[in-house]
């Protein structure tokens, strides 16, 4: 959500003022006796917006004025509770509460505003107004938007001027008339906050002559690293060898930056052929780290059936608020994708919670055995239907260059489970390995899910389809398990030798499953593997005597074995006729009916499965049954883009410390 900008004000017109005010006073005391000194000045202090929400990001923004009415720059606003300076003229919260500031210039105190910063539930609709700028010149144009809860509803909503709340046409505003304005915003009922936008006099031309002195930022954290950089202007021409001073004492500076770790309020200016620039005024607010409170986690219920159906719901708090949405939770150890939990495994799950660096309680929840239905689930190591599986997805429906990059979604998924439970059985990953979230923006905008897609889509040549059982040889040790006897533009390439572990693989595989018998030309002779493609054409397809169970008996004790050594890839076919329109899903676990050992459900993962932006992931159920003619075994869902697919084959890939 974007935060709240707070106004700009002009410095330089305010310096000048000041200026003449002390140059007419310079005159009073050369011809009158001294004044008396003890000026008591009045200042007011008000606030744009009383009532924020404690999200962190919206804000209320303070101003300042004296008797005259005129804008005082370097006041301080302080907590009155506390005492403490607040450092700039804004504040934002994450916790719900009533806060009061007063501001001070001098012995000069102001008066004290309060706002209430109102708790964030799963039911708040915080809506955000921001604008492009909030400093403008007469008859230029400002734009507003409108978030509400992170998503964009401009269209949907309308601003108002504040001042006699007149609607605006658009979510545009301009004038011809100096001054501040401000506005607001309405969505579904909701009122946003408040943005002050200041429109100044048009800009005079510069003169040749004229020095002007800038600073970006104006304002920065007095944590001694973030710097407030000069430029210096001599009309249209910007001058590199000035002299900066500070205006509080005359002390020249011996760089053309500033940085402090002192909060409060500064001035400098530039000295230039024996000429005086303009003042320029940079805010340094206090570097305040506030101590996060403490999280707490809770269920919904602490006992379930482990039955695959049966669920429990967890709710984090954190100061009273609901921070569910923005902490992750852990089953195990195990990351759990949303705060729902089922599992087909009996026993007890130790489950706790994460928000930046604070850790929840735990809490404990039992998975009771069910009685046998005659039907068994399993899912991979670690897997549930909530958590441990991933599902890259495609971007822009391929247009993002990897419309034939199926297998390596299915690839990545697989590698980032595979290295996940390696962790998880108390390995530790190779510094080479490929790990994690994607960092990665491509030109639509979208990143991929995964670092592992990031890297196929950089490191082969995508222009044609590929197998899962060749890239995952590749990344892990260099081999393309049989690939490189291909025919030449029949399939992708990789552009480098891959073999991300190839310098600890030799002992990873002492202890892996590698029964897989595999052909590989042009000796044909028989090998071993951890991974292999049991191919629909061959082994239960067409040109064999199988039909109807028969056929989806061999196919299910392919999946029963693969998932006793770790986890396996589809290669599916997107119409009834297999030799064409083949795809690459990822296997996650599947349903058996015990009595016959036939596939009965399967829960997959489909790179192609949304047509629309943003992507998100989902794990598929899908229903499994013999097709027409009973020669194809089809997989069968009203939730997923193709409604029926058609098997092809199986690629099983073997898990670590999955020996025999």
């Amino acid at each position: 959500m974007a935060g709240f900008a707070p106004p700009y004000f002009n410095y330089n017109e305010v310096m000048k003022r000041i200026l003449f005010a002390l140059i007419a006073l310079m005159g009073l005391v050369a011809c009158e006796a001294e004044p008396d000194t003890t000026i008591k000045q009045t200042l007011t202090l008000s606030v744009d917006n009383t009532e924020i929400y404690a999200n962190g990001t919206q804000a209320a923004t303070f101003t300042v004025k004296d008797d005259t009415d005129a804008v005082v720059e370097d006041a301080t606003i302080y907590s009155a509770s506390t005492n403490e300076p607040l450092g700039s003229n804004t504040f934002t919260t994450q916790y719900a509460g009533t806060y009061s500031f007063y501001a001070m210039k001098g012995n000069a105190k102001s008066n004290t505003v309060t706002i209430t910063a109102k708790m964030v539930t799963e039911e708040t609709k915080v809506v955000t107004l921001t604008a492009d700028t909030t400093s403008l010149e007469v008859d230029a144009t400002v734009t507003f938007s409108i978030d509400c809860n992170g998503e964009n509803v401009t269209t949907a909503s309308e601003v108002f001027n504040a001042n006699g709340n007149v609607k605006l046409e658009s979510n545009t505003f301009t004038t011809d008339k100096e001054g501040e304005y401000t506005f607001y915003a309405m969505y579904e009922g909701e009122k946003s906050n408040s943005v002050v936008v200041t429109f100044n006099k048009k800009s005079n031309v510069v003169s040749p002559d004229e020095l002007t002195l800038s600073a970006e930022p104006n304002t920065i954290v007095a944590d001694g690293i973030e710097k407030a950089i000069f430029t210096l202007k001599k009309g249209d021409n910007t001058i590199t060898d000035y002299e900066l001073y500070n205006a509080n004492d005359d002390t020249k500076l011996a760089a053309k930056e500033f940085s402090t770790t002192e909060a409060g309020s500064y001035s400098f200016y530039a000295m230039y052929e024996g000429k005086k620039s303009n003042n320029v005024a940079i805010t340094a607010r206090m570097n305040i780290v506030e101590e996060e409170k403490p999280l707490e986690i809770e269920a919904t219920a602490t006992t379930i059936k482990a039955n695959g159906v049966d669920s429990t719901k967890f709710i984090v708090t954190q100061d009273g608020a609901n921070v569910t949405d923005s902490a992750t939770i852990y089953v195990n150890g195990g990351k759990l994708n949303g705060n729902r939990f089922v599992t087909t495994t009996p026993g007890t799950y130790t489950v706790y919670a994460e928000k930046g660096t604070v850790k929840s309680n735990e809490i404990t929840i039992t998975a009771e055995e069910v009685t046998a239905t005659g039907k068994s689930i399993v899912f991979a190591e670690g897997v549930t239907l909530t958590s441990g599986w991933y599902d890259v997805n495609k971007f822009k429906m391929g247009n993002n260059g990897d419309i034939q990059m199926c297998w390596a979604a299915s690839a990545s998924n697989i590698i980032q489970w595979w290295q996940d439970r390696y962790v998880a059985h108390g390995g530790t990953l190779p510094t080479t390995a490929v790990n994690g979230p994607s960092t990665k923006t491509y030109d639509t905008g979208c990143k991929y899910q995964l670092a592992l897609m990031d890297m196929f889509h950089s490191e082969w040549d995508n222009s044609l389809g590929g197998h899962v059982n060749e890239a995952i040889p590749w990344y892990f040790e260099g081999s393309l398990n049989g690939g490189e006897y291909a025919a030449a533009n029949s399939q992708a390439v990789p552009k480098t030798e891959g073999g991300y572990w190839k310098s600890v693989w030799p002992s990873i595989m002492e202890n892996m499953y590698c029964g897989y018998d595999q052909v590989l030309p042009p000796t044909f002779e028989t090998s071993y593997s951890y991974t292999v493609r049991y191919n629909n054409y061959y082994l239960w397809g067409n040109g064999t005597s199988y039909e109807g169970n028969e056929r989806l008996k061999i196919v299910s004790d392919i999946v029963v074995n693969a998932f006793e050594h770790g986890m396996a890839s589809l290669t599916i076919a997107l119409s009834a006729n297999i030799y064409t329109l083949h795809h690459a899903v990822t296997l996650w676990g599947y349903e058996i009916d015990n009595a016959t050992g036939l596939l009965t459900r399967v829960w997959i993962t489909d790179s192609d499965d949304m047509e629309t932006e943003p992507k998100r992931e989902i794990l598929h159920e899908m229903t499994v049954s013999i097709g027409e003619g009973k020669s194809h075994i089809q997989f069968s869902s009203p939730d997923i883009r193709y409604k029926n697919v058609w098997l092809v084959g199986v690629v099983p890939v073997a898990g670590p410390d999955s020996a025999e």
